[in-house]
């Protein structure tokens, strides 16, 4: 949920010695030089007309190989002497006509032993370009590292232009968006369910908190769930096929698990405090959420079932937002510092927390990429913008004006 309705909910609960609270968090940890694997991209080849489709490919692929922070690129041919126990790597491509179609040839070789590794092969109509050189730029990543990459994923957020609130889609990279609602209240915290096929997301349309559902294939928006009081903070588990939110059809803001046509299966907390912003853990057998039973807006941690509950966070006066690694080794959060919020991680044990962020910007809503090494979240400096955090190097960039990210998963 986002701090613009969880500040709400909760200083209506907190005494107001709670705000005068400071974070005693340690200075970020970051790692300067990570590890990064030698890669050389040489010009993609193209003949003629073909050249500038070519060049396009290339700069794509460049593009999406830079941002996931795993390699060092070199754009001249590889000279394999001296190159042996590196694990360099050069990645190719060329667009040629195989009959009427234009093609794409993309490889990857061991510089060292001259091995070809991998590669694909692609019809590349112009409209699907992008969508070409992404899935390549995942290759590389799968057969370099094993890991899946994040470059044909997407990033859904909110944004206020004028006096409409949008939901917006687009590439990771912020690249083509497309507004999926344009309305006149306020649109909060989006959420991809259903395999990437829909994303449910907070609305005032109907005079108070509801959620809603928007399939990418249609036209109009379903309602989902508009149980009196107020109805927010959706998170979907793919695993369990079932949508987490919080509802206060009974008073008290509480956790619930709700099926994806918003029929509710469990009522999870019972505590007068306010209890929200719940997260799945990857396998679905545990949730994250927030509290301020403690008497301060803290992280918790209970079984599926609701059980077992327990406080995960004790440093910082105000937590909030969490979201669980896709690998399920870290939560991330953002933290208050000062006026200002700042990301942290810490371990589901409790064991290791650290900084991620701490400059003169806000960071808050963070949720994480599927490389489980990149977040995006809603920076609050001169503007309002989703920006993504490399929890290795520290490194920041902009994707676009609005706030509330989400990422889909691969």
């Amino acid at each position: 949920m986002t701090k613009r309705l969880v500040a709400v909910l909760v200083a209506m609960a907190l005494p107001a010695s709670v705000a005068a609270q400071t974070d005693v968090w340690p200075d970020p940890v970051v790692q300067e030089k990570a590890f990064v694997i030698p890669l050389w991209l040489p010009a993609f080849a193209g003949e003629g007309n073909l050249k500038p489709r070519a060049q396009r490919l290339e700069q794509i692929v460049l593009n999406d190989l830079g941002f996931t922070g795993l390699f060092n690129i070199q754009r001249d041919e590889p000279v394999a002497t001296g190159m042996k126990g590196t694990n360099a790597v050069c990645v190719r491509g060329r667009v040629f006509l195989e009959g009427p179609d234009v093609t794409f040839e993309g490889t990857v070789t061991d510089i060292a032993s001259g091995d070809f590794m991998g590669g694909k092969k692609y019809k590349v109509p112009d409209k699907e370009l992008r969508r070409v050189a992404h899935h390549f730029a995942d290759e590389v990543v799968r057969i370099v590292t094993g890991e899946k990459g994040m470059a044909s994923t997407q990033i859904v957020y909110t944004r206020k232009v004028g006096d409409k609130w949008e939901l917006v889609v687009s590439d990771y990279d912020g690249y083509d968006p497309r507004v999926l609602v344009r309305q006149a209240v306020p649109l909060l915290g989006p959420r991809w369910i259903d395999g990437n096929q829909a994303v449910v997301y907070t609305s005032f349309r109907d005079g108070k908190a509801d959620l809603f559902v928007r399939y990418l294939g249609e036209d109009k928006s379903r309602g989902l769930a508009n149980y009196s009081g107020s109805n927010t903070a959706p998170d979907w588990s793919g695993r369990e096929g079932l949508l987490l939110a919080a509802l206060s059809k009974d008073g008290d803001t509480e956790v619930y698990v709700l099926d994806k046509l918003g029929h509710i299966r469990q009522r999870l907390t019972h505590n007068r405090a306010i209890d929200t912003s719940p997260c799945w853990a990857p396998g679905g057998r545990e949730i994250v959420f927030l509290s301020d039973r403690s008497g301060s807006p803290q992280l918790f941690l209970m079984e599926r079932d609701g059980g077992n509950v327990r406080r995960l966070t004790f440093t910082g006066g105000y937590n909030a937002s969490p979201a669980w690694s896709p690998r399920g080794d870290l939560i991330a959060f953002s933290t208050r510092m000062g006026a200002e919020f700042q990301i942290a991680i810490i371990t589901p044990d409790g064991q290791d927390g650290r900084l991620i962020t701490k400059d003169d910007n806000s960071y808050e809503d963070p949720r994480w990429a599927p490389d489980g090494r990149h977040l995006v979240c809603t920076a609050r400096g001169r503007n309002e913008t989703v920006s993504v955090v490399d929890i290795v190097t520290g490194g920041k960039r902009i994707l676009a004006e609005g706030s509330d990210p989400d990422w889909s998963i691969p």
